[in-house]
């Protein structure tokens, strides 16, 4: 569905290099990485808000550049700022957007408004932050798109609201034909949703994996020096040296039998690939 190959952008004090993943049909693809790391510059250049200094972007096999009004249609997306004009109502927000996009959906809009209870005739500035963005991301599924782009959909939102947009994804992708590439620093909403997780750190990428068997794949154990120094250093990613020990986050079946462990999640993985040392 969509291909980033080699994407490079410099600025005076950041550059992303070399960044390559692949969003693949029927898929949820996560994107993550701190604050800075460059998940905003790749979402920007795929929407042709940000011109890459290098590398290529094809969707659907075609340069993203090339695309015409009617390809460009098939991506959706919602920023974390939505960006909809405030003064509208979701009445006559989907008048307007009925005139914007070649196959809008009125009854289907009708239906998003009507099953996430927003106030049809209520202008958008009064609306709460989790109303907007469901709002926003009833437009983006309105129309027939066949990838949804979404930076920090559920950022400050509550639970209830985080989880009825993730529902609203999930109901997006079911049918197998779709993808979606979503951007969050919430990665307990990724782990429920997502099938691969990119991971950005200092404008590279760290690591492109399918999420089940990343999670499958690393433990975080609690050891001393002396047990730290005993261990097969192919087994040890990274370590947190701490005042009571060491945390380590290692590869589980290549550490010894019997050792403790608990479950590592994408949080504890960031933090490891981050700021946590080799050996």
């Amino acid at each position: 569905m969509l291909k980033i190959d080699n994407l490079c952008k410099r600025y005076a004090n950041f550059r992303l290099e070399d960044v390559s993943f692949d969003v693949p049909d029927g898929a949820v693809v996560g994107l993550i990485g701190e604050n800075g790391a460059g998940k905003s510059t790749v979402i920007k250049s795929i929407l042709g808000a940000v011109h890459p200094d290098g590398g290529e972007i094809l969707f659907d096999g075609k340069k993203i550049e090339a695309l015409s009004k009617s390809d460009r249609q098939k991506i959706a997306f919602v920023l974390d700022d939505v960006g909809l004009p405030g003064e509208l109502s979701p009445t006559m927000l989907g008048k307007v957007m009925s005139g914007v996009f070649e196959k809008w959906d009125a009854e289907k809009f009708r239906g998003f408004v009507r099953e996430f209870s927003l106030p049809e005739k209520k202008p958008l500035k009064e609306f709460s932050k989790g109303m907007k963005m469901k709002t926003a991301i009833a437009v983006a599924l309105s129309y027939e798109s066949e990838l949804l782009i979404l930076d920090e959909p559920t950022d400050g939102l509550d639970p209830v609201v985080r989880s009825d947009i993730l529902g609203m994804l999930y109901d997006y992708n079911r049918d197998g034909r779709r993808a979606v590439l979503l951007s969050s620093h919430i990665t307990a909403d990724l782990e429920k949703i997502c099938d691969y997780i990119v991971y950005l750190h200092e404008g590279k990428v760290v690591f492109d994996e399918e999420k089940d068997a990343l999670l499958d794949k690393y433990a975080v154990y609690g050891a001393d020096e002396r047990q730290l120094a005993e261990l097969d250093k192919d087994a040890v990613v990274r370590i947190l040296r701490r005042e009571y020990g060491v945390d380590i986050l290692a590869v589980k079946e290549k550490m010894p039998q019997g050792f403790g462990f608990r479950p590592a999640c994408l949080d504890d993985i960031m933090l490891f690939f981050a700021k946590g040392e080799r050996i």
